[in-house]
C-alpha cells in the first residue's frame, strides 16, 4: 500500500486499522458525520482517510504541529461534528470529541483550506466523488506516471501531496513513498534507493535538493507544485533531473493542469480533460483563470494567465498580488527574475506596499551571500525592467518566511 520513510505498511495494516475503526461508536457509524484530524502518524492519517472516504465521512485533516486552541477553532469553523488529536492507534480511539450536533453532511466530503497568502484562510469543501473524478483524469492525462512511483516529500493533509501523490498512487496500484524527514541528504537518499522516482515537493525544497545533487546523478524526475519557482531555481532543477514537470490547482477544484518539458516558470502545462479552462489569449492579454468542473460549476481563481496556442496554461500572478503603479502593472515574478539574476543574489521575494494617493509601491526582501547596497540592486534592475518596475523600499534580510506549503504570504510581507 505504502512506504512511510523507512517502513512498509502492506494491505493487512489498513485492513487491521479498518476493524478497529469499525468496532468505535463514533467512526464504525461515521456516515454523514464531520471530524477535524490531526494526525502525526501519516500512516494512520492515510487509514483514516481512505476508511472515512470508503464509509461516506467527511474529514478536515490538519498539519502535525497544529496547537490544540487552533485545532479547536478550526474545527468549529468547518462545522465538523467531532475532533481528534491523536499520535497513535490508541490515541485515536480514546480521544474522539464530539464538539457539536450540526445536521450530517448530504455529501461526504473531504475539507481542505485555501492558502491564506491573500488573507484570512478559507474552509473549503471537496465531494470525495469530485475527488475520485479529479484521479481518474489524473492519471489518464499523465500517462508517464505509469511508470514512476512517487516520493512523497511535501504536506500530507494538503490536497498535492495527498490526492496527487497519495491517492493518486494507491488508485493506480502503486506504492507511494511517503517521506516526513525533510532532512535534504535523508530525501535524495530514499530517491536513489526507488526505481524510476518522481520527487513531489515544494519548490523551496526542490531548491534545496537539486542544489546537493549531482549533475552526473541526476534525479529521475520531479513535480513542482504550489508557487512558481524563481527561474534561476528552476533552470538549476531542470538540470538536475531527467524530467521536470509542473502542476497547477486551487483548493476548490484540485490540480487543474499538468505538464512536463516546462520552458518556463510559468508554464503549467495542459488543462486536465474533465475541465473546461478560459483565460487571457497572450502575454499582452491577460486574463483570471477561470474553471469549469465536470459539475458545470464556475470556479474563479483569482489567478492572471493565459493559454498559447498550444492550449498550455500560463500562470503569472494572482491578481491580489498585481502591482500597480500610476495605472501600469508590475507581476512580481518578472522583477524577480531580474533581482535574482544579479550576481551573489540567491533568493528574493516582491511584494507591494499601498500608498497614500493610491498607488503601490514595489518592495523588494532578497538575501545575498554579501552584503548589497540598495543602489547597486536599482542600477541593475534599471538595466532590465522599466522605470515604474524598479524596487523602491529594498531589505536585504537573513531568511524570508514562507508557508509550509513553500508559499510566500506577500500580504504578511507587506503589513510587516
Amino acid at each position: 500500500m505504502i512506504y512511510l520513510n523507512d517502513e512498509h505498511f502492506d494491505k493487512n495494516y489498513f485492513e487491521q486499522c479498518y476493524q478497529k475503526f469499525n468496532q468505535h461508536d463514533v467512526l464504525g457509524n461515521g456516515q454523514g458525520k464531520r471530524i477535524t484530524a490531526c494526525i502525526s502518524d501519516a500512516a494512520l492519517w492515510i487509514a483514516l482517510c481512505l476508511y472515512a472516504r470508503d464509509q461516506g465521512m467527511s474529514v478536515f485533516p490538519l498539519p502535525v504541529r497544529t496547537p490544540e486552541e487552533a485545532l479547536r477553532r478550526r474545527a468549529k469553523l468547518s462545522g465538523s461534528h467531532y475532533q481528534v488529536m491523536a499520535g497513535s492507534m490508541e490515541e485515536l480511539l480514546s480521544k474522539i470529541e464530539k464538539i457539536s450536533d450540526h445536521q450530517d453532511d448530504a455529501e461526504s466530503v473531504l475539507v481542505q483550506m485555501s492558502s491564506g497568502t491573500t488573507g484570512e484562510p478559507k474552509c473549503i469543501d471537496r465531494t470525495w466523488v469530485s475527488i475520485d473524478i479529479e484521479l481518474q483524469n489524473y492519471i489518464e492525462h499523465f500517462t508517464d506516471l505509469a511508470e514512476m512511483t512517487a516520493v512523497v516529500a511535501c504536506p500530507v493533509n494538503h490536497s498535492y501531496g495527498l490526492i496527487c501523490g497519495i491517492l493518486a498512487s494507491i488508485k493506480r496500484g502503486s506504492e507511494p513513498v511517503i517521506i516526513t524527514n525533510f532532512n535534504p541528504k535523508y530525501i535524495i537518499n530514499k530517491v536513489r534507493e526507488t526505481a524510476s522516482p518522481i520527487l513531489y515537493s515544494s519548490p523551496a525544497l526542490i531548491t534545496t535538493i537539486t542544489m546537493m545533487v549531482k549533475a552526473d546523478q541526476p534525479i529521475h524526475a520531479i513535480m513542482t507544485s504550489g508557487t512558481l519557482m524563481q527561474a534561476t531555481w528552476l533552470e538549476q532543477a531542470a538540470n538536475k533531473c531527467e524530467k521536470l514537470y509542473q502542476q497547477y490547482g486551487c483548493s476548490e477544484v484540485g490540480c487543474i493542469a499538468l505538464g512536463g518539458d516546462i520552458k518556463s516558470i510559468h508554464d503549467q502545462g495542459m488543462p486536465l480533460p474533465h475541465l473546461a479552462v478560459k483565460s487571457g489569449s497572450s502575454p499582452e492579454e491577460l486574463q483570471e483563470i477561470v474553471v469549469i468542473t465536470e459539475m458545470n460549476t464556475t470556479v474563479s481563481t483569482r489567478d492572471l494567465g493565459y493559454l498559447d496556442s498550444n492550449n498550455r496554461l500560463h500562470f503569472i500572478s494572482r491578481i491580489d498580488e498585481m502591482i500597480n503603479v500610476s495605472g501600469l502593472n508590475v507581476y512580481p515574478a518578472e522583477v524577480e527574475k531580474v533581482v535574482m539574476d544579479m550576481p551573489a543574489i540567491t533568493d528574493a521575494v516582491v511584494f507591494k506596499k499601498s500608498h497614500a494617493f493610491g498607488n503601490d509601491q514595489v518592495c523588494l526582501q532578497f538575501i545575498a551571500e554579501q552584503d548589497i547596497a540598495d543602489e547597486e540592486i536599482r542600477s541593475w534592475c534599471s538595466q532590465y525592467l522599466n522605470k515604474y518596475q524598479v524596487p523602491i523600499q529594498i531589505t536585504q534580510v537573513e531568511k524570508i518566511d514562507r508557508l509550509p506549503n513553500g508559499k510566500v504570504s506577500r500580504k504578511a510581507l507587506a503589513l510587516a
